[in-house]
């Protein structure tokens, strides 16, 4: 088991929460990839990283929130570069929860599955993998 210290800067237990989730997550991308279970079991996860580290998740919450809120960027299109950028780190749980978000900021597939070409030539042939979670994504959700 993975001891989580006090003194972990909050982005490294969202680390070490998706290396737990590794394991499962690459029994699913086999071609059953199944979007809504991996968010619900990384959903009842995160339950207890929130009841086991309290502070550092609100403040994690917080700087997600504060981060993803309109700016001089819109909201919607920081969630598409959160889709690119999770198509780049290969993060199999991110990329459902930013497909749902960016459906609900209306983007299209079509505008989705673009933008997640910039993905492809900054991470090379192997993020074009993840690309195909992104379309399952898009299908399971809209």
């Amino acid at each position: 088991p993975v001891r989580v210290v006090q003194s972990l800067p909050v982005r490294a237990y969202g680390q070490i929460m998706l290396t737990a989730l590794f394991g499962l997550i690459r029994r699913e991308v086999n071609m059953r990839y199944e979007p809504r279970k991996i968010l619900e079991e990384f959903n009842k996860l995160m339950v207890d990283i929130k009841n086991t580290v309290p502070e550092e998740y609100a403040a994690f919450i917080s700087e997600k929130q504060k981060i993803t809120a309109s700016g001089n960027l819109p909201e919607k299109t920081k969630w598409l570069l959160l889709l690119v950028a999770s198509l780049t780190q290969k993060c199999p749980v991110c990329i459902p929860r930013a497909v749902q978000h960016c459906l609900e900021a209306d983007w299209t597939k079509k505008e989705m599955l673009e933008a997640c070409m910039i993905a492809v030539l900054v991470g090379g042939s192997s993020v074009m993998t993840y690309v195909t979670l992104v379309d399952k994504a898009i299908e399971e959700f809209k």
